[in-house]
């Protein structure tokens, strides 16, 4: 077939580029984009007519080196009755009927309007954007343990063939090694290293692929990504888009190399992948199970439709020693409480209904889930950043092989106390060491009290959930930085920048040894009080000596490690400068109730002296006891100088939320049945096939 009857069929919406990981010059190709078709040339190796359209991808034509020498008067004259091609400026492409152009970061996709076969919700950019910064934080981190490493055992040569000693100071090599980790810009160290020991990223439920994509043009560091999912159409439309995007040149095809630098697109269960994905990188000898394994992966991305709970146990064996783990879950019903037997079911934990601290419960709970599945492998989890965004949470955390730390293990689980009838809570670690021996591990104590102080009301018992940090604020701290450099500390700008900036700003702010809070207007209700200004309630605080912070879901938060006493005393040194208002429709039954009893008119009464009878209200019973701190609401200085950020934005735009599930059907395309009808009469006659 000649070309140059080849372009006669071609419309002229076309331009010129090289193809990806090429030079322009010898290899340079053309690439033809019209309508829902793309056609690849390349003019010294191969000529690759591709056909994409973007319901099904076939390859309709590949004419390989050897018949291009048999006739090189093809490509004479694809060069001389195409003189323009070179002159014509790239023009945007035509999107096809249906079908509505996605871009994001430095990734670009199609995606159908009408159907929903393929999950994307834009609400997850904030997600993408802001799993782009931690794994390229992951990746200069990673990049500085093996440089780390490996300096320190020239270190240790030195010292020996220096000193002819067995013992080396450790000390000494310890602090030149500090030294050499603040002298390297890992963030450059990591650019010019490019793919050479670079990380291996599985998006186990990938859905279109745009997450991969962008993992791999806005890391730097990345040798393999693995786009997987379980739905065909999925898949399909994960190829079509790396096509999109150019990435043709880097695709693996039915290749098993672990070490093979690209992108791979496979059809599989995620579970399955994980569990046969669990050999060490770099083992010289494998026994036979090993050899039935494929390498572990340096990134694992859980990002479900829902729960990620059935993926954790295969997930945290299937990433090396120090890889990560970045974990959404979007079961928020189950995980804040309102279906509790359903999130014992999935995390073996179980939560506290219209518990005002749920947001950073569900945090504590998937935590504790990922840490219990891990330490069953001798493995303990260690969380980098731990978030609540809209309407789902997600955290990222490293694996690391650490048997002592599983020992350890029920000091950082634990149970909440919860009282019935107010805000107070107790939380009870599972584990604490012998008074006389730290190596020692017994079962904790109960609650200070077998009831509320406050109240006497019993206590709900929730839990058991994750009690250490849930941050790194070392890391926390310089992804914050990193975003208020003019470049946005990242290859491409992300597009929720501000929001991320302020997200981080207030997780950078947040206690770390103190797990849950207290919400100022539930402690006001409580007390049927009018709400005192955060700053006035905070300052209270931290002029009696404790310490206190927001949290970055909830703008009402009090988080403090002042006791329930405390907070209480302060509360009620506000009632008595700010009267709680007598009144409202329920007080003004229960009063007229009162003197109705009083009056002996009452149905049911019990007689005069029942409305003495009559138990006191909670907020009565709190209010009766007199504070015994001084309460001062005069403001510090530390409360006024806050760092600017915005904190808690709005949503970007109207239904902001969750979209419905994928169906993993595509209806027919117009361009799938263009595919299925038979080239037509002219077609044949110019021997186009």
């Amino acid at each position: 077939m000649r070309l140059q009857s080849f372009f006669k069929f071609i419309p002229k919406r076309f331009y010129v580029s090289s193809p990806p990981g090429r030079p322009t010059g010898t290899n340079c190709s053309l690439l033809f984009s019209c309508r829902s078709h793309l056609y690849y040339s390349c003019c010294a190796q191969t000529v690759n007519i591709t056909r994409l359209c973007y319901s099904t991808s076939r390859a309709t034509t590949n004419k390989t080196t050897t018949e291009m020498s048999s006739a090189p008067s093809a490509m004479q004259d694809a060069a001389t009755d195409t003189p323009e091609i070179a002159s014509t400026p790239p023009e945007k492409e035509k999107v096809p009927e249906g079908y509505e152009l996605v871009e994001e970061g430095l990734a670009r996709m199609i995606y159908p309007k009408a159907e929903n076969s393929v999950f994307y919700n834009p609400v997850q950019v904030q997600n993408r954007d802001l799993s782009v910064l931690m794994l390229s934080m992951y990746a200069e981190r990673r990049a500085m343990r093996k440089a780390v490493k490996a300096k320190k055992k020239e270190l240790v040569r030195q010292a020996r063939e220096e000193g002819n000693a067995t013992k080396v100071d450790e000390t000494k090599i310890q602090a030149q090694l500090d030294e050499y980790a603040k002298s390297v810009d890992w963030t450059q160290h990591v650019k010019k290293s490019g793919t050479d020991g670079g990380m291996r990223v599985l998006d186990a439920l990938a859905a279109s692929g745009l997450r991969s994509i962008r993992y791999w043009k806005e890391i730097p560091g990345i040798s393999q990504v693995v786009i997987n999912d379980l739905e065909d159409a999925a898949v399909q439309q994960a190829k079509e888009n790396v096509a999109f995007n150019g990435l043709e040149a880097v695709l693996i095809d039915n290749d098993d190399d672990d070490a093979k630098h690209g992108i791979r697109v496979q059809c599989g269960d995620a579970t399955h992948v994980m569990y046969t994905a669990r050999r060490p990188p770099g083992l010289q000898n494998h026994t036979y199970p090993q050899s039935q394994q494929r390498d572990q992966f340096d990134v694992i991305d859980l990002d479900p439709y829902g729960s990620a709970a059935p993926f954790i146990d295969s997930a945290v064996q299937a990433v090396v020693n120090g890889g990560m783990l970045a974990v959404t879950c979007t079961d928020m019903a189950a995980l804040g409480g309102s279906h509790p037997e359903t999130c014992y079911g999935r995390y073996g934990s179980i939560p506290i209904p219209r518990a005002r601290y749920l947001q950073e419960l569900a945090l504590r709970i998937l935590l504790y889930s990922l840490s219990t599945a891990a330490a069953k492998y001798g493995r303990t989890i260690r969380p980098i950043l731990s978030v609540g965004m809209n309407f789902y949470v997600r955290v990222f955390v490293e694996v690391w092989d650490d048997k002592a730390g599983v020992i350890g293990l029920s000091l950082n689980h634990g149970s909440v106390y919860q009282s019935t009838r107010c805000p107070s809570f107790h939380i009870v670690p599972h584990g604490q060491n012998a008074a006389n021996n730290r190596n020692v591990y017994q079962p904790a104590r109960a609650p200070p009290a077998p009831s509320c102080e406050e109240t006497g009301g019993t206590f709900k018992v929730a839990g058991p959930i994750w009690l250490a940090p849930l941050h790194d604020y070392d890391v926390v701290d310089a992804a914050a930085a990193r975003l208020e450099q003019p470049s946005g500390g990242t290859v491409h700008p992300l597009h929720r920048k501000t929001a991320i900036h302020g997200l981080l700003t207030v997780v950078g702010e947040e206690l770390s040894d103190t797990p849950l809070y207290y919400t100022l207007p539930d402690l006001c209700h409580t007390l049927r009080c009018s709400c005192p200004p955060m700053n006035i309630a905070k300052a209270a605080l931290i002029n009696a000596g404790y310490r206190v912070s927001a949290y970055h879901k909830e703008p009402n938060a009090i988080k403090t490690d002042a006791p329930n006493s405390v907070i209480w005393d302060v509360m009620r040194a506000w009632c008595k400068d700010n009267p709680p208002k007598k009144g409202g429709k329920k007080n003004k039954k229960k009063q007229k109730k009162r003197e109705a009893q009083k009056a002996g008119n009452s149905e049911g009464e019990s007689g005069p002296d029942s409305a003495a009878n009559e138990p006191p209200s909670i907020s009565d019973m709190i209010l009766s006891v007199e504070p015994k701190i001084v309460v001062d609401f005069t403001i510090p200085e530390e409360l006024n100088n806050k760092k600017k950020a915005q904190r808690f934005p709005m949503n970007p735009e109207k239904n902001w939320g969750p979209k419905p599930a994928a169906s993993g059907k595509r209806k027919a395309t117009t361009a799938d049945k263009e595919l299925q009808q038979p080239p037509s009469k002219t077609a044949k006659a110019s021997g186009v096939e």
